[in-house]
């Protein structure tokens, strides 16, 4: 048996235990939040490559639209430590309350939203400001982000649509 004599032994081995407990609670989730950042940092270059589009098909080629801000930075993280927090509370709720029994994980199934928002966000991305034919049908389901995001009116480019097609 180890006796701990100092302080400093004390807190060593309360703060290694204690470091070991966050990290055995945190490593099951780090896949899922992996999955999660990776989707995120889709949606924000496809966002980026929504700006690059606007920027070509407006005439003001306002060069603030598309610029990365702090403040987006900000919503960024603000974004992701939303997600953590979601998974390591499903995570919780996992080992907690519903238990590995069950078959249902709330982990999996939380991962699973996020990278389904994810995802419909990249593809409303892909489809404002796209000519292509997907894209219009697409379009009808899908809200046009171009004017909510990037502060442009479309209004003119969505009259020149209605005049191409009739």
């Amino acid at each position: 048996m180890i006796l701990l004599t100092s302080f400093s032994d004390k807190l060593r081995a309360v703060t290694s235990l204690a470091g070991a407990g966050i990290a055995s609670f945190i490593m099951p989730v780090l896949p899922y939040g992996t999955l999660c950042t990776a989707m995120v940092i889709a949606d924000i270059v496809s966002a980026r490559m929504l700006a690059a589009r606007v920027r070509k098909r407006t005439a003001c080629r306002d060069g603030n639209a598309a610029k990365f801000s702090s403040r987006r930075f900000g919503t960024i993280i603000v974004t992701l430590s939303k997600i953590y927090g979601l998974l390591l509370l499903s995570h919780g709720a996992d080992e907690v309350i519903v238990g590995h029994d069950s078959g249902f994980s709330l982990l999996r199934f939380s991962a699973a939203l996020v990278c389904f928002w994810q995802f419909w966000s990249i593809l409303k991305n892909e489809a404002s400001a796209n000519d292509a034919p997907w894209a219009r049908i697409s379009r009808k389901i899908l809200i046009d982000k171009t004017e909510r995001h990037l502060g442009v009116d479309l209004s003119d480019l969505k009259k020149d649509d209605l005049k191409t097609k009739t």
